[in-house]
């Protein structure tokens, strides 16, 4: 639960808006008033149920419509490396004839940065589509980065994969093993 202030300060946003934003999002049932005013006559809003879905899956069985149960574990892991930053994270969406299709997307409010997150399992990266993951590293468009996230000896592979691309293009895909940053 946060007061607006609490939620001004913390997203940068004006006071004004954050008022303004929290009825939109209490018309639509996703927050309510949790406390209606303590002794300085602040307001605690917070989540409801419905407001809790519209959040990124914390659950591995949330993640499944982009791997299987290493894939999963492995977007779990992205997912709070990016929350405890302060970014925006979700699932993307996936429809047809979407020229790119990206696992998760991230955004950087304060970098002002899009981001594609691509979950690589095991699997795919050190067998299967290798070629697949150098396509993924080449095609960044629309978004201003392209971040790999895979176990240790999958995110090896993705970094010699990225070796191979040019100095502008390495400085805008990043890699992260799961238990550490691989550059």
């Amino acid at each position: 639960m946060s007061t607006i202030r609490e939620i001004a300060e913390k997203t940068g946003i004006d006071r004004n808006e954050a008022t303004k934003l929290l009825d939109m999002l209490y018309e639509k049932g996703w927050v309510k008033v949790f406390q209606s005013g303590n002794a300085e006559g602040i307001a605690r809003w917070g989540l409801t149920d419905k407001g809790r879905k519209i959040l990124p899956p914390s659950t591995p069985d949330g993640y499944e419509s982009i791997g299987g149960s290493e894939a999963q574990e492995v977007a779990l892991s992205a997912r709070e490396f990016y929350l405890s930053m302060g970014w925006f994270f979700a699932l993307a969406r996936q429809g047809p004839g979407m020229s790119r299709k990206v696992d998760c997307v991230a955004y950087d409010y304060d970098g002002k940065k899009a981001v594609a997150v691509e979950v690589e399992s095991s699997d795919h990266v050190l067998r299967d589509h290798v070629e697949q993951v150098r396509k993924h590293m080449m095609e960044i468009s629309p978004f201003d980065e392209v971040h790999f996230w895979a176990h240790q000896a999958a995110a090896e592979r993705i970094m010699e994969l990225r070796s191979s691309l040019g100095p502008e293009d390495q400085a805008r895909v990043k890699v992260f093993a799961v238990g550490g940053q691989s550059g």
